[in-house]
């Protein structure tokens, strides 16, 4: 039974409640004493004992309220503990001044793989003894934030922040590591980059060549094989990857691609594999985890990969061959579980020949191609996908455009689009920029790389002849250059010219060197 009994505080009240216990010979487990109340704990009893000593208790003076209670004061508080560390997501572990483990919770389980009955009471560097930040928190009363942690004996990859516990009088009393999964770390990052979702059906086509080639690409997005997507530039490879990813059974887990030609070829090796802290002059402290470690149990999307150095070549062809990375300044292997896309509009085969792409990363890339047709060949696409784009631009640049009249389609379809889509998306921002009308006209279309349907502005006619326009132009240099030099040997090594010519030139336009020499 548990009792807990409200008072008014004077000298011996505690003693006047025990002496009720002796009188009923009834022996007190546990007692705790608070700030005008005492909570009692005794062993099971029936009611024709329990009345007579609540009643005897009530009837001590100076208390003033009596009531059984289902749980005493530490029981209580230990149940709510055990209730918020069962519910919170991150791992919990908790150390005594000694270092052995005092608090586990079931995500810590979960992350660690180890179970409770194993950890608690154990010293902390027996059980786990990579998790040195903790006790240098109960040693030195240091924090470590995000340190991150991969422990081989239970194959545990996680983020450990560690702090000290102190008492009311700044003494540490233990400490407390929050363990953070690096799956859960890798969703976080997903969900806050907000990463674009993209499916099969929002590509717009008309086209059967289309047709055909997102019908290969749905029957190889279930499995996990490499795809190799081949196309000009501006043909939609980006999209067509996320395609396969949102199809894919990795599609609840992070989509990371990254354009290969966009970074140095010495700092994409650390971005694709990460790096140990210390590893190079500038690396962040603490290390880094590179691309592949970020997208583990999600897709990795490599764009330009004909641009990927031999070095680098090498490296990838060990990823693809063993399914496992090294980070830079690392000795430890670890597996990973990533589904990878290639891109390029590179000719690949020419490249091998030519010896600037590896024979065997060729084979491991190109698993499954997959062609994306050009612009050019598929025209009957050209109307759905320009009249999108003015939709779009006309609601981005608050305009009113929303049609394309007949002869815009017809120079639209009769133009051969060497950047492919990603060209006509700009002839119709440009489009919808310059129209002042509803319809977009051939008028309001530049197309090709220089506008060549422009017409080119020409410098007005001049009026005077071109010897006198040439003999300004001749003798305002020989004025610059009189302010420099001035003897007729030095002016004329200067323009190239002979002693004689530089002489005859001064006397033609009437200068002399007196003039300039205070200048």
């Amino acid at each position: 039974m548990r009792i807990k009994v409200s008072y008014i505080d004077r000298v011996g009240i505690v003693f006047d409640i025990a002496y009720i216990f002796i009188h009923h010979q009834l022996n007190i487990i546990s007692m705790e004493v608070g700030i005008n109340v005492i909570f009692l704990e005794t062993e099971p009893m029936s009611i024709e004992l329990e009345q007579p000593l609540l009643r005897d208790i009530a009837q001590i003076s100076d208390i003033t309220a009596v009531a059984q209670i289902e749980l005493m004061p530490h029981e209580e508080k230990a149940e709510q503990l055990k209730a918020v560390l069962d519910a919170v997501t991150d791992g919990v572990v908790a150390i005594d001044s000694h270092g052995c483990i005092t608090q586990y919770n079931p995500a810590a389980e979960k992350i660690m793989h180890t179970s409770t009955v194993h950890v608690i009471g154990k010293p902390l560097t027996d059980i786990f003894p990579c998790c040195l930040s903790l006790v240098d928190s109960i040693q030195s009363g240091s924090k470590s934030i995000n340190r991150e942690i991969f422990f081989e004996q239970t194959n545990s990859h996680y983020l450990v922040s560690s702090h000290p516990i102190m008492d009311r009088y700044k003494k540490i009393i233990g400490g407390i590591a929050i363990l953070k999964d690096i799956k859960d770390v890798r969703k976080m990052y997903q969900k806050l980059t907000e990463q674009p979702v993209f499916k099969f059906d929002e590509i717009l086509h008309t086209s059967k060549i289309m047709q055909k080639v997102i019908n290969l690409a749905k029957s190889y997005a279930y499995n996990d094989s490499t795809v190799l997507i081949r196309g000009e530039t501006g043909t939609g490879k980006e999209l067509f990857a996320r395609a396969l990813h949102s199809a894919s059974s990795r599609s609840e887990n992070i989509f990371v691609p990254i354009n290969c030609a966009a970074i140095p070829d010495t700092l994409l090796e650390s971005e694709l594999f990460g790096y140990e802290d210390g590893a190079f002059t500038g690396a962040t402290k603490g290390g880094k985890q590179g691309l592949f470690e970020l997208a583990n149990g999600g897709t990795l999307f490599l764009d330009e990969i004909g641009e990927v150095s031999a070095h680098l070549q090498v490296k990838l062809l060990r990823v693809l061959q063993e399914r496992k990375i090294r980070r830079i300044g690392s000795r430890r292997e670890f597996s990973i579980d990533v589904r990878l896309l290639a891109a390029t509009n590179r000719n690949l085969e020419a490249m091998i020949e030519e010896g600037t792409f590896r024979e065997d990363l060729y084979y491991r890339l190109n698993v499954i191609p997959l062609f994306l047709p050009p612009l050019r060949e598929r025209k009957e696409d050209i109307i759905v996908l320009a009249q999108s784009f003015l939709q779009r631009f006309s609601s981005k640049l608050h305009k009113q455009a929303d049609s394309i009249n007949e002869q815009a389609f017809q120079v639209l379809t009769d133009y051969d689009w060497p950047g492919n889509i990603r060209e006509l998306e700009n002839v119709m921002e440009r489009a919808v920029n310059v129209v002042e009308t509803k319809i977009i006209t051939p008028e309001h279309l530049m197309l090709g790389r220089h506008a060549a349907n422009l017409e080119p502005i020409l410098p007005a006619v001049p009026e005077k002849g071109l010897a006198d326009i040439l003999a300004e132009k001749e003798r305002e240099i020989l004025c610059r250059a009189l302010c420099h030099y001035h003897t007729s040997r030095k002016l004329g090594t200067v323009l190239g010219l002979s002693h004689t010519s530089v002489l005859k030139k001064l006397q033609k336009y009437g200068l002399s060197f007196e003039q300039f020499k205070a200048k």
